[in-house]
This record gives C-alpha cells, structure tokens and sequence, in this order.
C-alpha cells in the first residue's frame, strides 16, 4: 500500500511539474516550487495537495 501511495504521489508530481515547467521558476497550482526544497516540502506549500500531503503523512512515507 506504501509503494502505491507513493507512486501515484512521484506520478501526481510528474504531471502537475512537467505541465507547468519553467527554467526560472515553477509554478504549480498558483504556487511556487523551489528547486532547493525537496517534493514533499513543495507540496507542503502547496493549497493544491492537501490531500496528497495527508496521504503521504498518513502511510509514514514523509522520510522515504
């Protein structure tokens, strides 16, 4: 189940970056993403990936 969850979140990701790409700045649900901040501490910020957050947190993959 932890491997599913963090699939769909790496997947959800993918998407949502490669859609809104830009050399000098990302943004993803009217949010910024900084290079310098690993995936789950740009979702954290995110208004977008509540849910996504809670999962992750939820399953205990926020170290993995």
């Amino acid at each position: 189940m932890k491997k599913v969850i963090l699939a769909l979140f790496i997947a959800a990701i993918c998407i949502v970056s490669s859609n809104s790409y830009s050399q000098d700045m990302t943004m993803v649900g009217g949010e910024q993403m900084y290079k310098s901040m690993d995936i789950i501490d740009n979702a954290v910020n995110s208004k977008d990936h509540t849910t996504l957050v809670a999962a992750v947190k939820a399953a205990g993959l926020v170290e993995t």
